[in-house]
């Protein structure tokens, strides 16, 4: 940087060497995911990011911005907390199996694995029960962290909460394993309702927001 006695820091190489893994992994992860979704028969969308409402999650916050037109006139846009609107829409016109890696944004939202702008990849099958939702989940953590040998994954029959899955006779198929999985490959599990079924990652560091 030009009138300064050294460059900064996030156009360091060290800084970039020591964050490079993450890159290359995430490259991998995303690689790996897209062709299982591939062989699978899903369609890849690309949903809009703007969007007139940013919907009615009590503890979601949009982030709120402005467009304005060659004539000056203002409208109020969201940036999407998540593709899930646009998603069924599609759904509605007669879509069976999409995914989506979708560019999201969480107003209020900051931390290891929260920030205000991650990547989400959610997933829809139509028709189809929530043990087949379950069971692509499994796949797909499984292969985000296929390359890492101190992951491993396997199936049981839990409860999110006590009492929860059991008292309506439907005890939720998930894995502790894949909750060590995903720390491992920087995934964070949305499984919040039986569909959509959604993992989100935060931005590599040092290369996104920050």
């Amino acid at each position: 940087m030009v009138g300064t006695a050294q460059p900064s820091p996030w156009w360091s190489p060290a800084r970039h060497a020591d964050r490079k893994p993450f890159l290359m992994a995430r490259n991998a992860i995303t690689k790996a995911v897209r062709a299982w979704f591939d062989e699978q028969g899903f369609a890849e969308v690309e949903t809009a990011i703007l969007q007139v409402s940013p919907g009615n999650e009590t503890h979601l916050h949009a982030p709120r911005t402005e467009l304005t037109s060659g004539d000056g006139t203002r409208a109020t846009r969201y940036l999407r907390t998540s593709p899930e609107f646009a998603a069924k829409k599609l759904l509605a016109a007669g879509e069976a199996k999409i995914f989506e890696f979708a560019r999201v944004f969480r107003d209020r939202e900051r931390g290891d694995l929260h920030l205000p702008e991650f990547t989400m990849l959610e997933w829809y099958r139509a028709d189809a029960s929530y043990d087949a939702v379950m069971a692509d989940t499994i796949v797909v953590v499984a292969h985000a962290v296929s390359n890492d040998s101190e992951a491993t994954i396997s199936s049981e029959r839990i409860c999110p909460s006590p009492g929860a899955g059991r008292a309506r006779g439907r005890p939720l198929r998930t894995a502790r394993a894949i909750r060590h999985a995903c720390v491992v490959a920087r995934l964070a599990i949305t499984c919040d309702r039986p569909a959509p079924a959604c993992l989100r990652w935060p931005c590599q560091p040092g290369l996104d927001a920050q």
